[in-house]
């Protein structure tokens, strides 16, 4: 067992006078009564052979979870609790005692309970079509437009006491992507010794097999966080607050830029009491354009079991930009203007192309 005594309300000169209290501390507990969690996996699957050794391959997946973990801190203070009189602070009345003076269960500070209360759902088109490697070329292609849907993404993810819980926390998964695009390929390049009957040629050009994968896909869901430049207390305590949302953030495909990723103009800071509208997801972050790509060649060196190869591999081989982190803090003053110049504006980027070298002798 561990004490932390904590003193309240001291001075640094008395310190080492004065007498520390061993409470409250945080806990955490799990549902004596909790049900075992379980995952539905249904899908159906339709292949046809569509001519050029390539299969076709349509398929509605899904899955549904049941009793899925999640916590709440069921000692936390409610919302407004910190307005009343009878929790300010006697020395200062415009400020209120420290939280744990008034939570619903005295001499405890934090309680999360572990419960296996928590849903979630995903449901998909998969199309595929796959070459098996004839004739030089191999390739695959896979397309899936898909959904998934939860209270929380991790087994600790918290759930709010006081807040209507689907309200709050039900939407989007953050690793929901609506559509991904994946295109792999493996292909032995014509020989040019085929054309230029010559040994140099044959020893420089020929044997070069170019393989890669490219990905088209969309961003992830994102929220929006709320502070303020004069740190007012909200709601007084409960859940938290968020943000009021006005309208539709996400703009469309063609109006979104590096310094405008959402419509900053339907965001408006709550007033005092007011928890807030947004839910968890109000946009989307920016997707996925990818070129990966390996050009090798490999000589034989008298022995089939003697091979020298000459190997280069580059990722984002066209060195596209792209987006990745975007300014989500909105932050308001006083009057309820958003102060936070960045807000909205795309802040970093995924990797510029880099591409490396490498000469392997296998035995």
């Amino acid at each position: 067992m561990q004490f932390n005594p904590v003193i309240y309300y001291g001075t640094v000169a008395s310190v080492g006078s004065s007498a520390g209290l061993l409470f409250p501390g945080n806990g955490f507990g799990t549902d004596v009564n909790a049900k075992t969690g379980s995952v539905y996996n249904y899908n159906l699957n339709v292949q046809r052979d569509v001519g050029l050794q390539t299969i076709l391959s349509v398929a509605y997946v899904g899955w549904v979870g049941r009793h899925l973990p999640w916590a709440q801190n069921v000692n936390t203070v409610p919302y407004g609790a910190r307005f009343q009189p009878a929790n300010a602070d006697p020395s200062n009345p415009a400020l209120p005692l420290n939280d744990n003076f008034f939570r619903p269960f005295p001499g405890y500070g934090n309680v999360n309970i572990y419960s296996n209360n928590g849903t979630g759902n995903y449901n998909a088109l998969q199309v595929t079509a796959t070459r098996r490697f004839m004739r030089s070329l191999a390739y695959g292609v896979s397309y899936t437009w898909s959904k998934s849907m939860n209270y929380v993404d991790g087994d600790t993810g918290g759930v709010p006491i006081y807040r209507p819980l689907r309200v709050w926390n039900y939407g989007k998964a953050g690793f929901d992507q609506t559509h991904v695009l994946v295109l792999n390929y493996t292909w032995d390049l014509p020989a040019a010794s085929r054309v230029i009957h010559a040994p140099v040629v044959h020893w420089l050009l020929d044997n070069w097999r170019l393989s890669g994968i490219t990905t088209f896909a969309s961003g992830t869901p994102l929220g929006i966080g709320l502070s303020t430049v004069d740190g007012a207390d909200i709601t007084g305590g409960g859940d938290g607050s968020r943000v009021n949302v006005a309208g539709r953030a996400q703009l469309a495909h063609g109006d979104r830029s590096q310094t405008s990723w959402f419509d900053r103009t339907v965001f408006a800071r709550p007033g005092r009491g007011d928890p807030g509208n947004a839910p968890k997801d109000v946009f989307r972050g920016p997707g996925i354009n990818n070129w990966d790509a390996t050009l090798f060649k490999e000589v034989p060196l008298g022995k089939e079991t003697r091979v020298l190869q000459l190997r280069w591999e580059a990722y984002n081989v066209f060195n596209h930009r792209q987006f990745l982190g975007v300014d989500n803090g909105a932050r308001f003053d006083v009057s309820g203007s958003q102060v936070n110049a960045r807000f909205g504006q795309v802040i970093s980027a995924r990797s510029p192309r880099i591409m490396q070298v490498s000469l392997r002798f296998k035995f």
